[in-house]
């Protein structure tokens, strides 16, 4: 995949983890593909009535279609840390275990 929108491309990975934030939005998961990539999957307009998180959990299958790659990179306690994000503003785009998020 490239960086930015992905179109005709299907992401395949497992979920690692859910990633507990403060805030309800995005909600985020660290996923890993068949090559070993990691990456962050951020879901957007989701809310605490979709309950994401217990609908996504560690070791499912996880299809995005049309990912949007974004790759992000931070300095903290003086230490520069980069990473991958995939962006998906349409949760209708998100296939768990075969089924459709929404």
């Amino acid at each position: 995949m490239s960086a930015g929108e992905n179109m005709s491309v299907i992401l395949s990975a497992k979920v690692v983890s859910h990633m507990p934030r403060e805030q309800e939005v995005p909600q985020c998961f660290l996923v890993v593909d068949f090559k070993h990539n990691f990456c962050v999957v951020s879901l957007y307009h989701t809310n605490k009535s979709l309950a994401v998180e217990s609908h996504i959990k560690h070791g499912d299958e996880i299809l995005i279609k049309n990912p949007d790659m974004i790759f992000t990179s931070l300095e903290f306690k003086g230490k520069l840390y980069s990473y991958h994000t995939v962006k998906v503003t349409d949760i209708s785009n998100v296939l768990v275990n075969g089924q459709p998020l929404v």
